[in-house]
């Protein structure tokens, strides 16, 4: 049980992003070449890199694939950004359970971990 525990905490920051979107104003923020950019155009958003970008359309890298969007079929965009907060905690996450690891471990080689029942 407690290994399953630990195993799934390691697991879950592994899996966790030092980034983040943000999203953003297409009229007030321009648009970066080759910055990815998560794009929703009707119920579900799609991460994209753009390619390139003009007046009335953008172009944007998915899946290998150049697509042009209309720039008013864009109902959100949001930008990737780095998230320093993030990275801190999962750096400051796996330490702690990196300690608590070999706490666990050194308390069971001393018998810290073991319950006997006096007769």
């Amino acid at each position: 049980m407690k290994n399953s525990i630990v195993y799934f905490v390691i697991i879950s920051f592994l899996f966790q992003s030092c980034y983040t979107y943000k999203a953003i104003d297409l009229k007030e923020t321009p648009l970066i070449v080759g910055k990815n950019y998560k794009i929703r155009q009707d119920m579900k958003f799609t991460k994209a890199q753009l390619m390139t970008a003009n007046d009335s359309t953008v172009t944007f890298m998915i899946n290998n694939h150049e697509v042009n969007v209309p720039i008013s079929k864009i109902k959100e965009i949001q930008a990737k950004e780095f998230s320093t907060l993030k990275t801190v905690g999962l750096i400051l996450s796996i330490g702690l359970v990196a300690v608590i690891a070999v706490g666990a471990i050194v308390m069971s080689d001393f018998g810290f971990g073991e319950f006997t029942i006096p007769n």
